[in-house]
């Protein structure tokens, strides 16, 4: 009577979970970078970021479980075919009875109990979550993503110039109060001449290295939806040790000009000096 049990899962079982674990621990990884190099503002509206790097978090324990329990299965799964084979070298024998009235019985009892579980290895199934890994690192979003779009989403032209305007004290309390300014004749007037301190992305103007437009995404969700917000500067000096989509802070007077040809007016921020133009870390300063 042979009892051959056969309890492995098989090589393309451990090959399945390793991967999947990798790719999982990979992509909670990730996450977690993304959040703490700040390049999910590049993306996402700031009230998802709470999100990512939670669910990046639960990602990271829930592998470090998983490849906890496959080590250990792993293990009880080489012990359990070792013991078999040492059991079955013992114990494999056949039963041949001969018997006196003549007939003959030769019982051969085999039992195979095969418990295979055989799991076929398909890669293309680790294509979704290797993407935003691969993305990742080749450094996408990064600060030009979209770039193109942004630059014609925002206004071009130069602007007019304004008429002497007198200096008033005081720090203007948000870039995206201070681009609004520009569409109503009250706030505008009594906007006119403040000091304004504004911290944005720098994006050239063509045709003039004097002039360029300080602006924030607005975004409600994600990338798709973003509307930049846009301040427009407009210096004594030249102005091109920036690159689009720096960050830079900005301080000058508040102006509001017409925009050359139309009858529509930016907020305007006029600087002496290209020292008044200072790179900064993202997302400081004002809020919009």
């Amino acid at each position: 009577m042979a009892h051959d049990h056969d309890h492995h899962h098989g090589n393309t079982y451990y090959i399945d979970q390793l991967c999947t674990i990798a790719s999982c621990g990979a992509l909670g990884g990730v996450a977690v970078m993304m959040y703490a190099t700040n390049r999910l503002g590049l993306i996402l509206a700031e009230q998802f970021f709470p999100y990512v790097l939670v669910g990046g978090i639960a990602l990271l324990a829930m592998v470090a479980v998983r490849a906890v329990t496959l080590w250990r299965e792993a293990g009880r799964t080489a012990g359990h075919a070792h013991d078999h084979h040492h059991h079955e070298h013992h114990h494999h024998h056949d039963h041949d009875h001969e018997h006196d009235h003549g007939h003959d019985h030769a019982h051969d009892h085999s039992h195979e109990h095969g418990h295979g579980h055989e799991h076929g290895w398909t890669p293309a199934r680790y294509a979704v979550l290797m993407l935003p890994i691969a993305l990742y690192f080749l450094n996408l979003p990064n600060s030009s993503f979209s770039q193109e779009t942004i630059g014609r989403m925002i206004t071009s032209g130069t602007v007019e110039a304004a008429s002497n305007v007198t200096s008033k004290a005081g720090m203007v309390l948000g870039f995206k109060e201070l681009a609004n300014a520009a569409y109503y004749p009250d706030t505008r007037k009594t906007m006119e001449g403040q000091t304004g301190k504004m911290a944005g992305m720098f994006q050239p103007q063509r045709g003039s290295d004097k002039q360029f437009t300080l602006y924030r995404l607005n975004m409600t969700c994600c990338q798709a939806d973003a509307i930049p917000v846009e301040v427009r500067i407009v210096c004594e000096e030249n102005i091109t040790r920036f690159k689009p989509g720096d960050w830079v802070e900005a301080e000058g007077q508040i102006q509001f000009h017409k925009v050359g040809g139309r009858d529509k007016y930016l907020a305007v921020l006029y600087l002496k000096s290209a020292d008044q133009v200072q790179p900064t870390a993202t997302r400081a300063g004002l809020d919009i």
